[in-house]
């Protein structure tokens, strides 16, 4: 390796130190707690040497989420590339990309969320704004068109598959907002239970019904 792969090497390696500081601060400490002083010493680079390479504690987190959200959307394009193959087991593998995204890091996950929420977004510098907003255009849109295969497919009931998709996305965000609230009050944790058996619960009103007839008139109700 040579000198110059070398220097890229330890600069990649400084920012993956500070990014994963960053996000185990967070998840620890919550947003408002997090400093750049306090990501400097976790991450065992002087603060100077921190500003080298991130202007502020937005742009450290927006990194990782950045990283994360590629790695859904890798999830999300093999299973929409494969769909044929996951065909029967479409909502089973659709919410097992959900588990797996959340699995790999959870304080990316949570980070992600709440930097989406209009307060935060409103605070964010445009450039930032404008990176979050680009990378959850490319999940939502792969979200969408798995569903959409779906329901003209008629694997899922028929209704439109933005709003279907939306619920199913919602209801695994909601959650694992409530199981990680309960956990921080009791210290029990369901999270894999209570997902199991929202993905069972689903199942009963997303799966088309086999041989039943087209029921377009009722999707209101249905959902």
């Amino acid at each position: 390796m040579g000198a110059t792969e070398r220097r890229k090497r330890e600069r990649e390696v400084r920012r993956e130190s500070a990014i994963e500081a960053a996000m185990a601060l967070y998840d620890e400490e919550g947003y408002h707690a997090l400093t750049m002083e306090k990501i400097a010493e976790r991450s065992e680079l002087s603060r100077a040497a921190l500003y080298l390479y991130f202007k502020n504690k937005d742009e450290i987190l927006i990194s990782g989420i950045l990283s994360h959200a590629e790695y859904f959307e890798g999830l999300l394009r093999k299973l929409y590339d494969n769909r044929e193959t996951f065909r029967e087991n479409l909502l089973e593998n659709l919410w097992g990309c959900f588990e797996n995204f959340f699995a790999k890091d959870p304080a990316a996950f949570t980070a992600w969320q709440y930097l989406h929420q209009r307060e935060m977004l409103s605070n964010l510098a445009p450039q930032l704004r404008a990176l979050l907003f680009e990378a959850g255009v490319k999940v939502v849109r792969l979200q969408h068109r798995i569903v959409e295969y779906a329901v003209e497919q008629k694997i899922f009931i028929q209704c439109d598959h933005r709003a279907l998709s939306e619920v199913i996305w919602s209801t695994f965000l909601g959650i694992v907002y409530a199981e990680r609230s309960k956990n921080v009050l009791s210290h029990k944790d369901h999270m894999a239970i209570t997902r199991d058996t929202a993905r069972k619960v689903l199942a009963q009103g997303v799966l088309h019904p086999i041989d039943a007839p087209d029921q377009a008139g009722d999707n209101d109700e249905r959902l």
